[in-house]
C-alpha cells in the first residue's frame, strides 16, 4: 500500500511541474532588461557631460557622460565629438535610474543620435538669461536665491524649461532654483510686495512677444528684476534658426528702471 501511495504522489508531481523552457535559463533570473529613453541634449555636447531633457509628458532632466559610450549618428558609427546640443538622442540603458537630480544611468550601452529635429532653444534661452545677468550686475550681485520663468511658447517642452533653469543655476552656483512667476514669488512670501524687493533673490523672465513667431523665428521680451526701481529689460528681441537647429538672437531695446 505504501509503494502504491508513493507512485502516485511521484505521478502527481511529475504532472503538475512548470517546464524549464517557460521561464528559461535560471541564469537570465539576474539580468536586466535594456531600456530605451528618448531625450535631447539640453548642454554638454562640447565636452561630453551631457545634461539631457527626457522628452515625454513630464519628462525630468539626466546626466551622462559619453565616455567610452557606443554612439551613432542617423544610424552610422560615429563618436561623441559629432553631437550637438539640441540633437535628438535615444539612450538605452541596463540596471534602472539613479535616485538623484538630475537623475543618472547606471550603465549607459549606448547613444543613439539623430539630425532630424534638432532645436536648441535651451541654448538659446541660456544665451538670453547670461546676456541678461551680466546687465547691471549689481541686481544679481550676492543673491541667494533665482527664480526663472521661462514661457512655453518659446520652450515648449517642460523638461527643456526645467534644464535651461537648473544649468543657469548651476553656473552661479545657486542652489535649489525656483521657477516661479512674479506673482507666484509674491504668493509665495519671497517677494515684499509693500517694498517692491526681494532681498535675498533675483527673478529673470523670458517671455514670447504678441507676434511670437513659429518655426524658425521667434520674438521674445526678457527682463531681470530685484525691485520696484532695481530692473534691466530687453525689449523686442528676435531669434532665428538655423539648418543645423541652433539660434541666434539679436536684442531689441535694452532699458533699466
Amino acid at each position: 500500500m505504501k509503494r502504491l501511495i508513493a507512485a502516485l504522489l511521484a505521478l502527481c508531481l511529475t504532472g503538475c511541474s512548470v517546464p524549464a523552457s517557460v521561464f528559461g535559463p535560471a541564469a537570465s533570473a539576474g539580468e536586466s532588461a535594456e531600456e530605451a529613453m528618448a531625450c535631447r541634449i539640453a548642454d554638454g555636447a562640447e565636452d561630453g557631460s551631457l545634461l539631457l531633457a527626457e522628452q515625454r509628458e513630464r519628462g525630468s532632466l539626466y546626466r551622462m557622460s559619453v565616455t567610452d559610450v557606443p554612439v551613432t549618428l542617423d544610424g552610422k558609427e560615429a563618436s561623441a565629438a559629432d553631437l550637438r546640443d539640441g540633437m535628438l538622442v535615444t539612450v538605452y540603458s541596463v540596471g534602472g535610474i539613479q535616485e538623484s537630480y538630475p537623475g543618472g544611468f547606471y550603465q549607459v550601452t549606448r547613444l543613439e543620435a539623430v539630425n532630424e529635429g534638432a532645436d536648441d532653444r535651451v541654448g538659446l534661452a541660456l544665451q538670453a538669461l547670461e546676456d541678461l545677468w551680466s546687465e547691471d550686475t549689481a541686481l544679481n550681485e550676492n543673491i541667494e536665491q533665482l527664480s526663472v520663468y521661462i514661457d512655453e511658447a518659446l520652450v515648449p517642452n517642460a523638461a527643456e524649461r526645467a534644464a535651461v533653469v537648473w544649468r543657469f543655476a548651476e553656473l552661479h552656483r545657486i542652489m535649489n532654483p525656483l521657477t516661479y512667476t512674479w506673482e507666484e514669488l509674491c504668493d509665495g512670501g519671497y517677494v515684499n510686495e509693500e517694498e517692491l524687493s526681494w532681498e535675498k533673490g533675483c527673478y529673470f523672465e523670458l517671455k514670447a512677444a504678441e507676434d511670437a513667431g513659429t518655426g524658425k523665428t521667434l520674438r521674445f521680451n526678457a527682463q531681470k528684476w530685484r525691485g520696484g526701481l532695481a530692473a534691466a529689460f530687453y525689449e523686442g528681441c528676435t531669434a532665428k534658426r538655423d539648418k543645423s537647429g541652433g539660434w541666434a538672437y539679436e536684442r531689441g531695446t535694452f532699458a533699466i528702471a
